[in-house]
């Protein structure tokens, strides 16, 4: 743990010029971290920023939406943060509620669900299939914002055909990286980019 409170993510490649990774594994990293006397971190889930409503659920074709995917240190519990040298760490002070593909699968089916479309995750008879990347899930400390960034692919289930796929980029000010904060920031640059990509899955099924 570094002084400005920052995990360092230690199990992943940083950008092509960084330099060689030397040292301690991530596992070592957070192992260690238990021994700084640290208060345990915040639990924080995800949401779409508005009221829940009931969903309307219409006759006619269904969207299965898979987890999305991603690299091993955004498929993880933790907040992402990338300094200004383009290092990458965890903030120290909070986590996810669960594995961060977990959470943003269950809130783009919430989000489809409200835009008037038959989402439900994988199971039972679906008519399209819509397979998701995690590209960013970060706070750009050196910007102050919190950056979403996902790869979408609409597939149609039977034939398997791909009818499209488009990139969705979210951003939301992040000026402080304490936990409830950072979280909130995540949570308004997701409902950007999920609102971008119910749009364009409507017009397209």
């Amino acid at each position: 743990m570094d002084e400005s409170g920052w995990t360092r993510a230690r199990d992943f490649p940083l950008r092509p010029r960084a330099k060689p990774l030397i040292g301690a594994t991530l596992g070592a990293a957070l192992a260690a971290l238990s021994g700084c006397g640290s208060s345990p971190r915040e639990s924080f889930d995800l949401s779409l920023g508005s009221p829940k409503s009931a969903a309307i659920r219409v006759a006619g074709p269904t969207l299965a939406v898979a987890e999305p995917k991603a690299l091993s240190f955004i498929d993880s519990n933790r907040l992402l943060i990338r300094g200004a040298d383009g290092d990458l760490s965890y903030l120290a002070d909070a986590q996810w509620a669960d594995r961060l593909p977990r959470l943003v699968q269950a809130r783009l089916v919430e989000r489809l669900a409200r835009s008037g479309i038959d989402a439900v995750q994988p199971g039972g008879v679906i008519t399209y299939q819509l397979a998701t990347d995690l590209k960013r899930f970060e706070i750009d400390s050196a910007r102050g914002v919190a950056v979403v960034e996902i790869t979408a692919r609409l597939l149609n289930n039977r034939s398997g055909a791909r009818i499209g796929e488009a990139d969705f980029l979210g951003e939301a000010p992040a000026s402080h990286t304490m936990g409830r904060e950072a979280a909130f920031a995540f949570e308004t640059a997701l409902n950007d980019a999920a609102a971008q990509l119910a749009a364009w899955s409507g017009k397209r099924l």
